[in-house]
């Protein structure tokens, strides 16, 4: 998927989703890019509900919607 854009609509293997933006993890160490992904928001349903305590998910406490990390070649 090329040219991803904040608040674009992406469909992921959870559902139908915003773009919240690019998402990267750094060693704190030595700064090298260790991983990368798109943070997506998606509502809390049956489907996302159980996946908030996944690694992927950075809100795992959310009662509305939750924002999740993927790699870009999941989304469409």
């Amino acid at each position: 998927m090329a040219n991803i854009a904040i608040n674009q609509k992406v469909r992921t293997p959870l559902g139908e989703g915003y773009v919240q933006g690019q998402f990267s993890v750094l060693d704190p160490i030595t700064e090298a890019l260790v991983s990368k992904g798109i943070a997506v928001r998606l509502p809390i349903n049956e489907v996302t509900q159980p996946h908030l305590k996944d690694s992927s998910c950075l809100t795992s406490h959310a009662v509305l919607s939750g924002v999740w990390v993927f790699q870009e070649s999941e989304l469409t």
